[in-house]
């Protein structure tokens, strides 16, 4: 039997002021070439055990006396890394056990490019020389598929030009001469050059650069594209069939991420592991319900429920949680003919946006963004807008309200054109009352210097100007979305993220909006979070006859909001706009159906759930 590469025995980690410690006795093991998943919520702990593998936790945190965490290195006996001084723990942190944290550009150093990063890190545990190390970045760039291969690369350049006409010889100087430009190219390029997906594959190269036996992977396909979710996901699973020692943790909140990558499962829940096993028996058979939580609140393409349960409607039951209400595909028919009988809020014909670079010294011909875009959106109605980033989503909704410049076509909202108003025109003020946005980001969308009651307070001074019942309204917003009202005087600092978010939403509520933009509101919160926004979202609809435009690039997530789907693909429809079962289940695009295809596979059979929760 194969002993375990990596041990946690009794792990504990708290903090002084703390009402319970942030880890309490942790014990896991992973063996050489598993995958394990470590599952849960932010703030149960997730992050913190990598750290304490690492060796890098807080100066404050407070380590339990029984605590060990025992690593098995490549060759060597056994060694526990908490009994280890810190010089000590170099040697293995980086070298054998490496990390891909969750943020890429904030793992990355914006002054130096890649290529410098990548070979720094590499000569910092390996005794080679600048040129060795500079092979050894290209040949990892090329492994995690951010340079193309050699063979590719030599396509490229067969493509790129007549065969020369001098011999065997000086052709062959010519490719050697492309391949040495082009992967110069690559290792000269900056952070801000690269993608997110990218960026992740970079970190990836970094950690996997010194051949680590344990990889830790914390959160690395949270804020992606699904499309890049599914690459990053398929690289790390031919990493570990290619270094077959290698472990990996992998750290998510997603379940249906985990089921794409892991062996076994470990669910953790303030601080504690409350059940684990394997990917099998944790996803099909979940037995606490915490694990049933998780699995339950997450949007699925088929069926669809009215309402989303969250975790807290599994926690502290003495009885199973009431049956899901299923909406049925003549529910969902009979919704759309009503909504499109009204004569539309919003429509839009052949808009395009063009954005070009000026600076000081130069300025170059402007890029277009969006292409001859037309659509409609009625009153009451959610329509879907998804597709990968990039795709001119975020642009689209800033020249919806005016924020940017508009190169041809008509914005007509309530019958008014609003491509003839000039963006500091005052006819703009009352249509900004109607028109609001909530922002992906809530922490960088709220002014950390104002309270929760100065946020919700500032759009009713601007348009309204008297005081008198600013205050009452704030309070009554905030308990609307949930947050008590006594913390009118909390900042944003001491929230979480879902309830910072739910602030951004009370804000966009404040004038009695009309229409609202929901710019990638959910994608960076936790899935049970997640699930108590967009119910929040639904139920202030149907209170206040709300219409909303909800962006995502998560098809299950927009499945779920929208009565209608658009999938744009750079700049333009993909596809015609049509209703959200439609698209799902009958894709006109080969964009949509790969879309569709890169969604992880989550567990459909919920029969632990009963009947009535599944619509069976």
């Amino acid at each position: 039997m194969t002993a375990p590469i990596l041990s946690l025995q009794n792990l504990g980690v708290s903090f002084p002021g703390a009402p319970r410690p942030a880890l309490g006795g942790l014990n896991l093991s992973l063996k050489p070439g598993e995958v394990l998943g470590l599952v849960g919520e932010s703030g149960s702990g997730k992050s913190l055990t990598a750290l304490a593998i690492l060796g890098l936790l807080p100066p404050a945190a407070r380590l339990a006396p029984e605590s060990e965490i025992w690593f098995r290195p490549a060759q060597g006996e056994p060694v526990n890394l908490l009994a280890l001084a810190e010089t000590e723990k170099r040697a293995y942190r980086g070298g054998q056990i490496a990390m891909i944290f969750q943020e890429p550009m904030s793992s990355l150093n914006p002054v130096y490019s890649i290529g410098f990063q990548l070979t720094e890190a590499i000569r910092l545990h390996q005794n080679v020389s600048p040129q060795q190390a500079r092979r050894q970045a290209v040949a990892l760039l090329q492994e995690t598929r951010v340079i193309p291969s050699d063979s590719q690369l030599e396509a490229e350049f067969l493509g790129a030009q007549p065969p020369a006409p001098q011999g065997q010889g000086s052709a062959t100087w010519a490719l050697a001469q492309y391949l040495e430009r082009r992967r110069s190219q690559f290792l000269g390029r900056y952070p801000h050059q690269l993608s997110g997906g990218q960026l992740q594959r970079v970190m990836i190269a970094m950690a996997i650069s010194c051949g680590p036996s344990l990889l830790i992977a914390d959160e690395p396909t949270t804020a992606l594209d699904v499309t890049v979710q599914a690459e990053i996901l398929r690289l790390l699973r031919d990493l570990c069939k290619t270094h077959r020692e290698m472990a990996l943790i992998f750290i998510s909140h997603d379940l249906g991420v985990i089921n794409e990558i892991a062996d076994q499962v470990a669910v953790m829940y303030q601080g504690e592991v409350v059940e684990q096993g394997s990917r099998e028996q944790i996803l099909y058979q979940p037995r606490h319900p915490y694990t049933q939580g998780l699995l339950a609140c997450r949007p699925r393409l088929a069926p669809q429920a009215r309402k989303l349960p969250t975790v807290g409607d599994f926690l502290g039951q003495t009885q199973a949680p009431a049956p899901l209400e299923i909406v049925t595909p003549a529910q969902e028919r009979e919704r759309l003919e009503l909504l499109l009988k009204e004569e539309p809020l919003l429509r839009v014909e052949g808009l395009t946006v063009e954005l070009g670079q000026r600076s000081v010294w130069r300025s170059t011909a402007p890029a277009r963004i969006l292409e001859d875009l037309s659509f409609e959106v009625y009153p009451g109605e959610t329509l879907g807008l998804v597709g990968e980033s990039g795709c001119g989503k975020s642009t689209l909704a800033r020249a919806l309200l005016g924020l940017i410049p508009i190169r041809s076509g008509r914005v007509y909202f309530d019958g008014q054109d609003l491509t003839r108003l000039s963006p500091r025109s005052r006819r703009w003020r009352p249509l900004r009352r109607q028109m609001q946005i909530i922002f992906q980001n809530p922490y960088n969308s709220l002014n950390p210097r104002r309270s929760l009651g100065q946020t919700v307070e500032e759009p009713l001074i601007i348009h309204r100007g008297r005081r008198s019942q600013h205050r009452e309204r704030a309070r009554y917003l905030l308990e609307r979305v949930g947050l008590d009202p006594d913390w009118f005087s909390r900042f944003p600092h001491e929230l979480s993220g879902g309830q910072r978010q739910r602030v951004c939403i009370a804000r966009a509520l404040a004038l009695n909006p009309r229409f609202i933009i929901c710019d990638e509101s959910v994608s960076a919160l936790d899935v049970s979070i997640q699930a108590q926004v967009l119910n929040l979202l639904k139920d202030l609809q149907s209170e206040f006859q709300l219409t909303y435009i909800f962006i995502s690039h998560d098809l299950s997530v927009v499945r779920f909001m929208g009565d209608r789907l658009m999938v744009m693909k750079q700049g333009r429809l993909a596809e015609p706009v049509d209703s959200a079962p439609a698209i799902i289940n009958h894709p006109k695009s080969d964009y949509t159906r790969r879309l569709l295809a890169a969604i992880p596979q989550f567990p459909e059979d919920l029969t632990w759930l009963g009947d009535a929760q599944t619509g069976a």
